[in-house]
């Protein structure tokens, strides 16, 4: 059976696929708590109950986001994280990894600030529905890590590595004076973008104890490797 992210993927024109996307915007604004479905059915130009009939509720909209981004992270990296033969490898594996992840969230900029939002909110959504949405996509990147790195970083280090990586992306994104003023402009000029993307290649691979050597091309561009 068909989920509801199944038919938004066939069809990115209909009218699920619409208020979906009017409710990614309305979230990353005002988070869960400060949206509404009213406000998300206007923003998607239909009714409350069209909103209903696709949507059977606020928090199912919130899962069906997450869920989705979730996965769409998993379908761009599952070809291209390999096991390394070499330091070499590994360091052009991250670099192709990390540049993708940073790409596409500052290509989709609500999605950093509905990531922010989720890391601050406490009991917004039930813990346990949120695991069973998520749980999958998490588990693939939690084997990515544990099975690319296993003697570079001790097993009970690869959550925390895993909070440090994707807490660095998030701020590093955040439209803001402060935030601006530590990385040197916005990150979405193209000289400071190049150059925080870098930033955090590097960072992985620090992390990860991969050799420090610079691959050719790792500092170059802004745009997909």
């Amino acid at each position: 059976m068909k989920t509801a992210l199944d038919k938004v993927r066939e069809s990115p024109g209909s009218t699920k696929a619409r208020i979906l996307a009017a409710a990614q915007d309305v979230f990353a604004a005002k988070g869960f708590e400060g949206a509404s479905t009213r406000e998300i059915a206007s923003r998607a130009e239909v009714n409350i109950s069209s909103l209903h009939y696709h949507w059977e509720s606020k928090e199912t909209l919130y899962l069906a986001i997450f869920e989705r981004i979730f996965q769409q992270l998993v379908d761009l990296l599952r070809d291209e994280i390999v096991m390394p033969s070499s330091a070499e490898d590994a360091r052009a594996v991250i670099e192709r990894a990390m540049g993708i992840t940073f790409d596409f969230y500052i290509d989709n900029p609500t999605i950093p600030k509905l990531l922010m939002r989720r890391m601050m909110e406490t009991a917004a959504v039930e813990q346990t529905v949120m695991r069973d949405a998520l749980g999958p996509a998490l588990e693939v990147f939690d084997d990515w890590v544990r099975s690319f790195a296993p003697d570079r970083l001790p097993e009970k280090d690869v959550a925390f590595f895993m909070l440090v990586v994707q807490s660095v992306l998030l701020v590093s994104m955040l439209e803001s004076p402060f935030v601006s003023s530590l990385i040197g402009g916005s990150v979405h000029d193209p000289v400071v973008r190049s150059r925080v993307r870098a930033q955090v290649i590097q960072l992985v691979l620090t992390l990860l104890r991969v050799d420090a050597q610079k691959a050719p091309g790792s500092g170059k561009g802004g745009g997909r490797e």
